[in-house]
């Protein structure tokens, strides 16, 4: 199994000012989705919502996390303003949300090619990654740490894990296989 946090983290660190795109199977696991990013990024970051293109592109040195009302139109206007996310540039990548098998993709795949080379593969959909069997999960994350998700989210938390890819993307795990 590919682990989904490591997918997810992969594709917004990928290209710093670039594009990545999360597809989400419904509005309910979007809203999900767009928490966890939050929970992920580092408050360098400056991570915000919005649904306006011009909004995350007048923002470069913010993490926009881009919920569209209309995906097809949020695709097209990412698709004719590629070069305006190039000047000046980006410090923090735009999270494009989209819905499979949603309007965006179908845009995307058919008219936007700029905003898919822009977002050059780092696109992620983290359920179908997610097949996942909690409790041997635990079991490989407490031999991999040394320590049961809750303490080391607890670490994490508490600011005394370092903020890196690997351990934004442990980050993740450990709060799939939290228990509450």
């Amino acid at each position: 199994m590919r682990e989904p946090g490591v997918a997810l983290a992969g594709a917004i660190e990928r290209d710093e000012g670039g594009l990545a795109i999360v597809t989400c199977p419904d509005l309910d696991l979007r809203e999900w989705l767009v928490r966890e990013v939050e929970s992920l990024v580092s408050t360098s970051a400056r991570a915000f919502r919005t649904a306006s293109v011009r909004e995350a592109l007048d923002r470069p040195e913010h993490m926009a996390l881009l919920i569209p009302v209309d995906e097809a139109e949020v695709v097209r206007e990412l698709d004719a303003c590629r070069d305006q996310a190039l000047e000046p540039p980006r410090t923090q990548p735009i999270v494009l949300f989209l819905l499979r098998d949603g309007d965006g993709h179908r845009t995307l795949a058919l008219e936007a090619p700029s905003a898919w080379s822009w977002a050059s593969g780092s696109d992620v959909d983290p359920e179908q990654l997610a097949e996942l069997d909690v409790e041997a999960e635990r079991t490989v994350f407490c031999d991999e740490t040394g320590e049961e998700p809750e303490a080391w989210l607890a670490r994490w938390r508490g600011d005394e894990v370092p903020r890196t890819a690997e351990h934004y993307a442990r980050a993740f795990w450990a709060f799939t296989l939290e228990r509450r």
